[in-house]
């Protein structure tokens, strides 16, 4: 069972599951983040597993999301950095190595952070959503319709997150990485963000990047797929030497 957190935040408290290995440390981490309308528990699988591969793994609930305070708006990037500094007090953890796993709009956010926060070693990015995908979801009565029907929820703050998605650029977020590498893993048939947006963000990674396009998975099937979480898993164990 992972335990269960309550992290201080910029925007409130940070509801979050820590799984760690059993063994001596101190550990490798990795925090994941979870894409819009999505939640901690949605990354149980993969939290479990990089516990299984010998990293300490983090969940949380990014602000507006699940058991956290808040509402999503344009800082939202700020809570990855409250969770490294969590993550860097605790004694299990190797506070040198702490990476950095995130999907859609948690990828989005995870490379905003890594570009603000030099102690995160590496980033996995899978299907990063660009500020124009996040803007046709948020517009989107059928998108919600959908979410709905799946039990999805988020607490938006308007208009600030849409000034924010109309003022902003991951792109140029991304320029600001390298040397520090990227991993970035999309599928071609995505039915939400198109993968042009992981090959130009990688035509901008450093050399030590990689970019995986995979046949098929969609936008959500990749970070569930036992090939592709061996890889991450492997990946990161060498940057985070």
């Amino acid at each position: 069972m992972p335990e269960t957190l309550r992290i201080v935040g910029p925007a409130g408290t940070l509801a979050a599951h820590l799984y760690l290995p059993h063994g001596a440390g101190p550990l490798p981490a990795v925090i994941l983040c979870h894409g819009l309308t999505s939640c901690k528990q949605n990354y149980a699988d993969l939290a479990q597993f990089m516990q299984g591969e010998g990293f300490a793994a983090m969940a949380y609930d990014c602000r507006g999301h699940g058991e956290s305070a808040g509402a999503l708006d344009g800082l939202a990037w700020q809570d990855v950095g409250a969770v490294v500094e969590y993550l860097r007090t605790r004694p299990e953890v190797d506070a040198q190595r702490i990476g950095l796993v995130g999907a859609s709009m948690g990828a989005h956010n995870a490379l905003c952070a890594a570009a603000e926060y030099p102690v995160i070693r590496a980033v996995v990015a899978f299907c990063t959503a660009s500020e124009i995908t996040l803007q046709y979801g948020l517009m989107d009565p059928l998108y919600w319709h959908d979410i709905s029907t799946e039990g999805g929820k988020v607490r938006v703050a308007l208009p600030d997150y849409l000034a924010y998605l109309e003022t902003h650029s991951i792109y140029q977020v991304g320029a600001r990485i390298p040397p520090r590498p990227v991993f970035f893993i999309h599928a071609r048939d995505d039915e939400f963000v198109p993968c042009s947006v992981s090959e130009r963000l990688y035509a901008q990674a450093g050399n030590e990047s990689r970019l995986w396009l995979l046949d098929s998975g969609g936008h959500r099937g990749p970070r569930h797929d036992p090939r592709v979480m061996h890889a991450v898993a492997d990946w990161l164990r060498d940057r985070l030497r």
